[in-house]
């Protein structure tokens, strides 16, 4: 497989992908083998993220990043084929990196790459998403995390709740039990008062058992709203969502950021 077949196969968006590969023309001796090892191991992440800065130089808007670790992407692609792990968790977990590259050219009207912290999860091969969730293997627990194109149904949950049980049990024996824990606005308890009961991510809240709850925390903005820095009262309505969180901080309530485990 070359970068542009995995390019194709994430959906990568057309002028990203121009971007992309007109960058990597233009910096062709930076892209080539060996990469850096410290970005395919969990214990060496951050010694990898200051090697690649240190290799790659001036990279304002990340692309730099982008193009070197979708050449390590290739790489991982064949440690999941040595494991035996499926293709479709491995174009679903890649998946990681168009949606974010999508839904920040939406926010910023020009293309970038923020995510170069967080993607050497995925290149170790500690974190993948199957169905609708995105599991992380982290201490003794896993970590659940919520894609932005995630389908919350109840059964789509469910689904992805028991293959993970699976996948683990099968490929990462240590995690076929493991905790499930999770960090999002969305275990808030404000949320009650917010959304109809039939909604579904209230009922996503409602799997896990709340273990803190940071009231003051301003990160639900950045899940919420298309643009997190904007004063409250200009704050998109265009949502039922957007309206009633809205319309909640106007009248002095808080959302925050919340953990919990799965019950």
């Amino acid at each position: 497989m070359d970068l542009s077949q995995f390019y194709d196969k994430i959906g990568l968006d057309g002028a990203a992908r121009a971007l992309a590969e007109r960058t990597e023309r233009g910096n062709a001796a930076l892209f080539q083998p060996p990469y850096l090892d410290a970005l395919f191991s969990g214990t060496r992440r951050e010694e990898g993220l200051r090697q690649l800065k240190a290799l790659l130089g001036e990279d304002e808007d990340g692309i730099r990043t982008f193009v070197y670790m979708s050449r390590c992407a290739l790489r991982t692609y064949e440690n999941y084929r040595a494991k035996g792990v499926p293709e479709d968790i491995f174009w679903a977990t890649m998946g990681f990196l168009s949606r974010f590259m999508a839904s920040d050219a939406a926010r910023f009207h020009k293309i970038v790459f923020r995510w170069g912290w967080w993607f050497p999860r995925q290149l170790a091969m500690e974190e993948f998403r199957i169905g609708a969730l995105e599991y992380e293997m982290v201490g003794d627990a896993l970590h659940i995390h919520i894609p932005a194109d995630a389908d919350l149904s109840p059964a789509s949950v469910q689904r992805s709740l028991d293959e993970a049980r699976a996948f683990f049990g099968a490929f990462y024996p240590a995690y076929k039990d493991a905790p499930g824990r999770c960090e999002s606005w969305m275990l808030s308890p404000a949320l009650e008062e917010l959304l109809p009961p039939t909604s579904n991510v209230l009922a996503f809240g409602r799997r896990f058992r709340l273990l803190g709850w940071e009231q003051d925390s301003p990160a639900f903005l950045e899940w919420i709203y298309p643009d997190p820095s904007l004063p409250t009262e200009q704050l998109p309505e265009d949502t039922s969502l957007r309206r009633a969180v809205k319309r909640h901080l106007l009248d002095g309530g808080k959302v925050g950021w919340a953990s919990g485990e799965l019950r």
